[in-house]
């Protein structure tokens, strides 16, 4: 699996970075998401720098990068999930259209709750929290989008 940067920077926020390990044992972000998250000072700066130690996060850099007209990071994890033949996690609507356009797979922060949630790692009550979490620490979901997701939470059969 291959991240940008949105992904890994909400679930840090909230102190839940380790939920996508747990999810898919090794993410890989190309280095210009790396330079995009990996801030001193900047919030989830620890918790992403242990992942990076740990080796759970990897760094590795697509062969060629392709210009989707996107930030350094995305271009970089578009380009790699293309030559990798590899699933993304990406947030953002245009990012999302160009690796649509490329026929890759998209995860969106949300996805990787519910995914968490199916796999049984997390239950309903964490995955509620964890939603409203993402939420107060400005990640943004539309009221209707919200209530989906709200009710597909609580429709999950266990």
């Amino acid at each position: 699996m291959i991240s940008n940067a949105t992904a890994l920077i909400c679930l840090s926020k909230i102190d839940k970075i380790e939920l996508l390990k747990k999810v898919y044992s090794a993410i890989l972000i190309p280095s210009a998401v790396k330079n995009e998250i990996l801030l001193e000072g900047k919030e989830g700066y620890h918790s992403i720098n242990n992942a990076l130690e740990s080796g759970w996060l990897k760094i590795v850099n697509p062969r060629k990068i392709i210009n989707f007209g996107l930030g350094a990071g995305e271009n970089q994890a578009i380009s790699m999930a293309k030559e990798r033949k590899d699933s993304i996690i990406l947030d953002d609507a245009f990012a999302i259209k160009a690796a649509k356009a490329f026929n890759i797979p998209i995860v969106r922060t949300t996805t990787i709750i519910f995914i968490a949630l199916n796999k049984r790692i997390i239950n309903k009550p964490q995955a509620l929290s964890m939603l409203n979490k993402l939420i107060e620490s400005g990640y943004y979901i539309s009221t209707s989008n919200y209530a989906t997701l709200m009710s597909r939470i609580h429709s999950t059969k266990f």
